[in-house]
C-alpha cells in the first residue's frame, strides 16, 4: 500500500528495508483471515461473537503506521529534491484515494444499504497527501499526532451528525450508529495521528535513510520471504481477496 523502502547496500546498490515489507506482510494476512470471518458470519455459514470484531483494529493501526513510517523513510530518500517528493508523494495518494473512489461504486451496487462512502483507502489516500506539510517536521510530529488523535476521538465521541456529507465524514462528523450505514469507515481525524506516529517512528528507527537498530538477515528465511513477497504485494492482495472470498462463499451458499 505504501512505496518501496530502498536504503544503500555495502555496495552502494538500493535495498529494501525488508522488515517493513514483513510486517506489511503479516497485517495482509491477518486483515484476509479477519475477512474470512466476517463473510462467514455475513453469509449465515459461521455466525460469529460480535466482540470479534474488536481485533479489526489492529490491521489499520498497522497500516496506518507503516505508511507513516514509509513516508517518513522516502522523504528521507529524496529530501535533496523536495520538488519531486512532494509529487511523487501527492501522486501516490490520489491513486490510492481514486481506488478508494472505485470501492464506493462497487459497494453502491453490490451493498447498497450499506455502501463504503469514505473508508480505508479513501482515508490512506488522504493521509499521504495531508502528510506532506508534516515531513519537514520529523519526530515533532508526535506533538501533532497526540493533538489530532484527541480531537478525532473527541468529534467521533461527543459530535454526532445525521445524514453526514462526505466532507463531514471525511472530518469525523458521523451518525452514532455509523456501522449500520456502512461496513468500512476511516475518517481522517484520528486516523493521521496515526499516519503521523508513523512519520515520528521513520525518523527515529530510519534516520537518514539508514536502520538505526541491529536485524539479522531476514531475507533467508522462507516465513520470512513469504511474508515479504504479500507485503510488496498488499495493495493489490487488498483489491482483489474481498471478491474472491465473497465469490467462493456465495457459491457455497447457492449449493
Amino acid at each position: 500500500m505504501t512505496p518501496n523502502q530502498e536504503q544503500q547496500g555495502e555496495k552502494g546498490q538500493p535495498q529494501r528495508f525488508i522488515e517493513l515489507d514483513i510486517l506489511r506482510g503479516f497485517a495482509i494476512l491477518f486483515m484476509i483471515i479477519l475477512h474470512l470471518f466476517w463473510d462467514l458470519d455475513y453469509f449465515g455459514i459461521l455466525p460469529l461473537n460480535k466482540n470479534f470484531y474488536s481485533l479489526n483494529i489492529i490491521v489499520p493501526v498497522m497500516f496506518f503506521l507503516l505508511v507513516g513510517i514509509c513516508q517518513a523513510v522516502n522523504n528521507n530518500k529524496y529530501q535533496s529534491q523536495p520538488k519531486k517528493m512532494c509529487l511523487r508523494t501527492i501522486q501516490r495518494g490520489l491513486w490510492v484515494l481514486n481506488l478508494g473512489m472505485l470501492f464506493t461504486l462497487l459497494t453502491a451496487v453490490f451493498l447498497p444499504d450499506r455502501p463504503i462512502l469514505f473508508g480505508v483507502l479513501h482515508c490512506i489516500g488522504c493521509c499521504i497527501i495531508l502528510s506532506v506539510p508534516f515531513l519537514k517536521f520529523k519526530s515533532t510530529n508526535a506533538i501533532f499526532a497526540t493533538l489530532i488523535i484527541t480531537a478525532g476521538i473527541t468529534i467521533g465521541t461527543f459530535f454526532t451528525v445525521e445524514n453526514a456529507n462526505i466532507l463531514q465524514l471525511a472530518a469525523g462528523f458521523h451518525q452514532s450508529d455509523i456501522a449500520a450505514h456502512t461496513i468500512d469507515y476511516f475518517p481522517i481525524l484520528p486516523w493521521l495521528g496515526v499516519c503521523l506516529i508513523g512519520i515520528t517512528l521513520g525518523n527515529i528507527l530510519y534516520k537518514d535513510n539508514k536502520r538505526r537498530f541491529p536485524l539479522p538477515d531476514l531475507s533467508k528465511y522462507k516465513p520470512t520471504k513469504i511474508f515479504s513477497w504479500l507485503g510488496q504485494h498488499s495493495l493489490a492482495i487488498y483489491l482483489i481477496h474481498q471478491p474472491v472470498i465473497a465469490g467462493v462463499l456465495f457459491f457455497v451458499v447457492m449449493i
